[in-house]
């Protein structure tokens, strides 16, 4: 009798202790890792996954990782962060200075950060890169492994940890060989010649047609990315030279887009039309297939975005859209945008994650900020000295930064939701969310506007506002 109480004791034990363990894996793991039924295509105007369920894109970027911007990243020059890598390079070595760069991505964006995205009920990240994260020069030299493969060692951990808390991954070409528009965020402002009819603007093309088909080369079995993202803001705004470059830009589009397909016939590929549809043509015209056209929208008031939205849906692409970048300007709101864009079912992924300058903790423009960042004077500072202001203090867990009050407003948005209060009064005032909460986000508001009147005043000084 004694033998089978111990014997029953021993069994029960083993059932908690199984019980228990279980428990732990359970609570240590409670995201849905990314899996072969992930896979994402478009169908008519919608993505579906491999198992034939309706995905909508929403989450934000993590802006300022692979290509700083000074207006929100710890470094100054208002032209791009190019001038910036060049004057460390020719100070420090090209080594030296690749390894400060990748220092500071290191601590920008941390695994923390991808499962904030997550808890926050997002699903995508949208990862701007550069390509001097890859190649030495403009000339297309990889950095390389010592078996001499390519080094994707810091796209490969984006894969990882996205793939690890249930996240898509769009790969966002930020800044390219020969700059696709004339902007600061490409790498240097006043500098684009991609689509020059120039023997350097053909050399710049061969070059990115080879970075793109590397790159889709990697991931084209990866489940996880959802979409590639070939150029960002092609022309920028300028419409003097987007009249004169847009054939131009669309033909080496449709190059793009057949360099990728030969590398990678089933992922995605997103079209920047950014400000109008009509900027791009319909995937008839090329024969494209799985495609998402994308726009970003920084308009000034609600009937402004509610015009754009229209623009979309009149263009009858019969493709999907992403709103990949978005801001109400001036007098527009979030919950109006955010609202029209659910209705609609249009995929979006907010500008930006986080973002460090005065008042950044509390301004709508991150999920986290911070006031407390010293940037580095890259022409002055010691190697050692850059090191450290680029280092733990930049991540989101090292002290300096703050959850914003943006960051619990979107969250209400994240799962779908339509505040349809807003969405029929052109969202003058919001009826999503705590009264403390929604008061909170207007004086955000206000203090984002005197923010970007602020910057275009500084950027004006410097005939840097175009």
């Amino acid at each position: 009798m004694k033998n089978c109480r111990k014997l029953l004791c021993l069994l029960l034990s083993a059932i908690m202790a199984l019980t228990a363990c279980s428990v732990a894996a359970f609570a240590e793991a409670p995201y849905t890792p990314i899996g072969e039924k992930d896979l994402l295509h478009t169908e008519g105007e919608a993505i579906y996954n491999a198992a034939g369920e309706q995905v909508i894109l929403r989450g934000t970027n993590f802006g300022g990782w692979g290509i700083m911007e000074d207006w929100f990243c710890p470094f100054e020059d208002p032209t791009g962060v190019e001038t910036c890598y060049e004057t460390l390079a020719e100070r420090f070595g090209q080594e030296a200075a690749h390894e400060l760069f990748k220092t500071y991505r290191a601590n920008w964006i941390t695994e923390l950060d991808y499962k904030n995205v997550a808890d926050n009920g997002m699903n995508v990240i949208r990862l701007p890169i550069w390509y001097r994260n890859f190649q030495s020069d403009d000339n297309g030299t990889w950095y390389r492994n010592a078996d001499g493969s390519i080094d994707f060692s810091e796209l490969d951990e984006a894969v990882r940890l996205c793939k690890k808390y249930g996240l898509y991954l769009i790969i966002d070409a930020h800044g390219l060989p020969g700059h696709q528009n004339d902007y600061d965020h490409s790498g240097r402002n006043k500098s684009m010649t991609l689509f020059d009819d120039t023997p350097a603007g053909e050399r710049y093309r061969e070059v990115t047609l080879d970075f793109w088909t590397e790159i889709a080369k990697r991931y084209k079995d990866e489940p996880t990315v959802a979409m590639y993202d070939l150029m960002n803001e092609p022309l920028g705004t300028n419409i003097t030279r987007d009249k004169s470059y847009q054939q131009a830009f669309w033909d080496f589009s449709d190059e793009l887009y057949r360099a990728v397909r030969a590398a990678d016939p089933d992922h995605i590929i997103t079209m920047e039309a950014i400000w109008a549809p009509n900027a791009i043509p319909s995937p008839d015209v090329y024969g494209w297939e799985n495609i998402v056209y994308q726009e970003h929208l920084y308009d000034v008031s609600n009937p402004a975005i509610l015009g754009k939205a229209n623009e979309i849906r009149d263009a009858h692409y019969d493709s999907p859209f992403l709103i990949g970048e978005f801001y109400p300007r001036g007098v527009a709101t979030f919950d109006y945008m955010l609202s029209l864009f659910n209705d609609r079912g249009l995929s979006w992924t907010t500008w930006t994650y986080k973002g460090a300058y005065d008042g950044a903790e509390k301004s709508p423009w991150f999920l986290y900020g911070s006031s407390r960042l010293e940037k580095i004077d890259f022409v002055n500072d010691s190697y050692e000295t850059i090191a450290e202001k680029w280092g733990e203090c930049l991540r989101t867990d090292g002290g300096e930064f703050t959850r914003t009050p943006f960051a619990d407003y979107v969250a209400l948005y994240a799962a779908g939701a339509v505040d349809e209060a807003s969405l029929y009064s052109f969202g003058m005032a919001s009826s999503e969310g705590p009264l403390s909460l929604r008061f909170q986000m207007l004086l955000a508001k206000f203090r984002a506007i005197i923010t970007t009147i602020k910057d275009w005043l500084r950027k004006l000084s410097t005939g840097d506002l175009i």
